[in-house]
């Protein structure tokens, strides 16, 4: 009898056991399920999450200016004490518009970005245009660069410079810390040149609206002006950048480009490199630099 009775009790464990197992792997699906972290759009102009690598932001200014144009001093000054603020992580970029040999001339004019000013609508001087995506005045541009040098960026670029003769080796790569597979990701590259002298026209002089500036004393023209980060030539071939093959742009890819750039003329420790990565979406509301680099000629800039 006693033998019975254990032969029943086994039975009821073993069909006990039958139901709670698959009761306890449906519970245990449930919670795998329920952790999985949902895809979302990633901020910065970035693909879909997960991502794996944030790069530093580096904020981009395009100043359209010109040493004949009195009220761009304004702008100017603010991208200077904007880029004290903030060190490396604001990288500006002098347009300077001047086509006639009398007026209005600047000496460091250039047609190559003239295209990129009838995209924008740019007809005024000074005019800033941040990340390629706001375009702002010198009373918007300070919050406009701190907005922009606070965002993420998922893509990181490293820039390597040798220096023989005139000529400097430049490889660039690109990173990518999130999926940017769907997007019209573009390379832009240009050559820029610091420490440029030449007088500039100062409607701030004497005026009484400007008494607290800087530049209320410093005369109109200011003379022998430093003149820094003037755009000097696009290596890239143009300033609407070259495609970055889609097979390079998902989470975790890579890119390379090596070319050969022309230093004749610059001055040693006087030139850089700039180097953007863009989403070119063909609006210029969505379009945007999803980051910028930049490097002294003959040094190496790290991610």
């Amino acid at each position: 009898m006693q033998k019975i009775i254990l032969l029943k009790a086994k039975t009821d464990f073993m069909k006990s056991i039958r139901f709670i197992l698959p009761m306890l792997a449906l519970g245990f699906a449930l919670l795998s399920t329920g952790c999985k972290k949902k895809k979302d759009e990633t901020p910065g102009g970035g693909g879909n999450t997960p991502t794996v690598t944030n790069y530093t932001r580096k904020a981009y200014v395009e100043d359209f200016t010109g040493t004949w144009c009195g009220w761009c001093p304004l702008m100017t000054y603010t991208l200077e004490q904007k880029q004290q603020q903030h060190g490396s992580k604001l990288i500006f970029v002098g347009m300077h518009y001047g086509p006639s040999p009398s007026y209005p001339f600047d000496p460091f004019h250039s047609n190559a970005f003239i295209p990129l000013m009838n995209r924008y609508g740019i007809n005024a001087y000074p005019t800033g245009l941040v990340n390629r995506q706001t375009v702002v005045s010198s009373s918007t541009l300070a919050s406009n660069i701190d907005f922009a040098v606070a965002a993420e960026s998922f893509v990181g670029i490293k820039l390597e410079t040798t220096v023989t003769g005139t000529d400097c080796a430049l490889k660039t790569t690109v990173k990518f810390g999130s999926d940017f597979s769907k997007k019209n990701v573009k390379l832009v590259l240009m050559l820029i040149e610091d420490d440029l002298k030449y007088n500039q026209a100062n409607y701030l002089a004497n005026n009484s609206s400007y008494q607290g500036h800087p530049y209320y004393s410093a005369g109109n023209p200011m003379p022998n002006f430093t003149h820094n980060g003037v755009f000097r030539r696009s290596i890239s071939a143009n300033l609407e950048g070259d495609v970055i093959p889609v097979a390079n742009t998902g989470l975790g890819g890579q890119y390379v480009n090596n070319t050969t750039v022309s230093v004749t003329g610059i001055p040693a420790g006087k030139g850089k490199i700039v180097a953007l990565v863009i989403n070119d979406t063909g609006s210029n509301t969505s379009t945007q630099v999803l980051n910028a680099q930049s490097v002294i000629i003959g040094q190496m800039q790290n991610f």
